[in-house]
């Protein structure tokens, strides 16, 4: 099967646990939480044929209670007086990236991504604004979940380059400085916060 049709059907079966999930939550009766389950069961072997190693993290596919949604991350695209962007090559997989991180609970999604621009970079930031949200399925991620990240734009305000236990490396870069590994929502991403656009991107 190609990696093409793996990620689809890892997305079928996502979608397919998340309809389960919800249903569980609200079902009132016994023989649907049946069904619920056996389907929920059957969207996880699903994603575990798409997945050669087993799926990630080590945990149960959508095991988490409550109504399933996609993830949410939150990054920021923050320029010097240059009008080069930072840069990240993360330690875990060497591609190159925009600054961010999953949004952590009690945390409003422009803290989290000050926050993670400078556990990642050391640099220190201020929002300036909403570049834009965007969906990872759209881009053809091959991730088990989908992912919703919100686009900041941020000032920098202080700090220096540093690397963490999640970043190999610290850089600017102008646009045609761009690194060609970078995934397609990345570069989607940095595509637009370079084009300067005062409209908000959105799928």
């Amino acid at each position: 099967m190609s990696a093409d049709s793996l990620a689809t059907l890892r997305a079928f079966a996502f979608e397919l646990a998340g309809m389960a999930k919800t249903g569980l939550e609200f079902v009132n009766n016994e023989y649907d939480r049946d069904r619920f389950e056996r389907t929920l069961g059957i969207a996880e072997k699903l994603a575990a044929m798409t997945f050669p190693d087993g799926i990630p993290q080590s945990s149960e596919y959508l095991a988490e209670l409550g109504v399933v949604t996609p993830k949410t991350g939150c990054t920021v695209a923050a320029f010097d007086e240059r009008r080069r962007i930072l840069l990240i090559r993360r330690a875990d997989n060497g591609r190159w990236g925009l600054p961010g991180g999953y949004a952590e609970i009690g945390s409003p999604p422009s803290a989290n991504a000050i926050r993670e621009l400078y556990e990642e970079t050391g640099f220190r930031g201020e929002i300036e604004r909403l570049l834009g949200v965007f969906d990872t399925r759209v881009f053809g991620s091959a991730a088990p979940y989908q992912h919703y990240v919100l686009l900041f734009r941020a000032r920098l305000v202080g700090g220096d380059a540093a690397t963490s236990v999640e970043t190999a490396e610290v850089r600017f870069s102008t646009a045609d400085e761009v690194p060609d590994d970078m995934s397609p929502t990345q570069r989607a991403m940095l595509e637009h916060a370079f084009s300067g656009s005062a409209l908000p991107a959105y799928q």
